[in-house]
């Protein structure tokens, strides 16, 4: 990732920028959550980005309970191979 990477904080809203912001999201959200995310496609669009598809299930940690399953898309944005910004489709293509 780049030093600078904006990342989108979907779990609590908003954006974090910058590699020890998103470790720090990333730590508060598996403390919270357990996320299983399988890769189902990757498209290549036209602006250079990389959309993935991919099948997302959320589960509570303690519990198991299902909280989500559901497919979104995970847009990369990549700057000299590192990811500069990071995007969530709620409704890939």
């Amino acid at each position: 990732m780049h030093p600078e990477v904006d990342w989108p904080n979907a779990w609590e809203g908003g954006r974090v920028i910058g590699r020890a912001a998103v470790t720090a999201y990333w730590t508060r959200q598996f403390e919270s959550i357990s996320s299983k995310v399988e890769p189902e496609r990757f498209d290549h669009d036209p602006d250079g980005s990389v959309t993935v598809t991919v099948h997302q299930v959320v589960n509570a940690p303690s519990t198991g309970e299902l909280m989500s399953d559901e497919r979104v898309g995970h847009r990369y944005r990549l700057k000299n191979g590192l990811v500069v910004r990071m995007d969530v489709i709620e409704r890939p293509e």
